[in-house]
């Protein structure tokens, strides 16, 4: 039913629209509402601000604070143990880029690294306008839906996109991949979440079909950059097609931790 309905809203041209209602909705769902106080009550860990509901529910998708600082958390440490595990330290990068970052999600971990420029990019103002505001120790630039970033050749050290390629359309996928490389310096890494063959019972038999040929399978294209707008990669999708420019360091099978059952990717840029 569900599927049948965004189908009929999609062929409506009412599908943006009845999202973003959706979104709002959530704000009012009671069994947040007490967790929720009691964790403004106490605060984040960090001592650095928290969001606004509205602005949680865009980047999460739940308006729930708790999920919004343990996902974070999760996620900035799994960041961490994949540098690490292949002989990298992100203490030793000296500029990084949270490519998507939203509303500091991840991104408010690194405010006690020493020495590193941090940066955060995202195609919602109001998401930058709040980061600017409040997370002081990074600077944030708004991007569009499509390249270029506001940045020079040969940027960054690190780049790190979670949840980000999950909700773009091939040709986006293939644009922000040069982009990336593009400031990116030389041997500087690109890390990125997917979702893969984790996710394949949530496909359709046709979906599935172009899953297992190795194509990328998207859905709700018209409505790309948002949490409905789905995108799933095969592992040789990864490997063969957008590892243009870049070596493949390392792959992990539901290794995304802090953003679902999402692989994870490490890639260098080529010499």
């Amino acid at each position: 039913m569900k599927e049948y309905l965004l189908d009929v809203l999609q062929k409506t041209k009412f599908l943006n629209f009845t999202f973003r209602v959706y979104e709002w909705l959530k704000l009012a769902n009671l069994r947040y509402l007490m967790p929720n106080i009691t964790t403004w009550r106490k605060g984040s860990p960090d001592g650095l601000p928290l969001p606004p509901l509205k602005l949680i529910v865009l980047v999460s998708g739940v308006p729930s604070i708790a999920a919004f600082l343990i996902g974070g958390d999760k996620a900035a440490q799994n960041i961490r143990d994949l540098l690490v595990k292949n002989n990298l330290k992100i203490e030793e990068q000296s500029s990084i880029l949270d490519f998507g970052c939203g509303c500091g999600r991840v991104i408010r971990y690194w405010h006690s690294l020493p020495n590193v420029n941090v940066h955060g990019s995202d195609y919602n103002p109001e998401l930058i306008n709040w980061c600017r505001k409040e997370l002081k120790f990074a600077q944030f630039q708004t991007n569009q839906l499509e390249p270029p970033l506001a940045y020079p050749d040969e940027s960054f050290d690190l780049i790190y996109a979670l949840s980000v390629f999950t909700h773009l359309p091939e040709p986006l996928q293939f644009a922000w991949m040069q982009e990336l490389c593009r400031v990116l310096k030389p041997k500087g890494h690109l890390l990125f979440s997917t979702h893969g063959e984790a996710n394949f019972d949530l496909l359709t038999e046709i979906e599935k079909k172009q899953f297992k040929a190795n194509q990328l399978v998207v859905r709700y294209e018209e409505v790309s950059g948002t949490n409905l707008c789905a995108t799933f990669h095969p592992v040789q999708y990864i490997y063969e097609e957008l590892a243009q420019g870049f070596d493949v360091v390392d792959f992990v099978f539901q290794g995304a931790y802090g953003n679902g059952k999402q692989d994870i990717t490490l890639f260098q840029k080529s010499s």
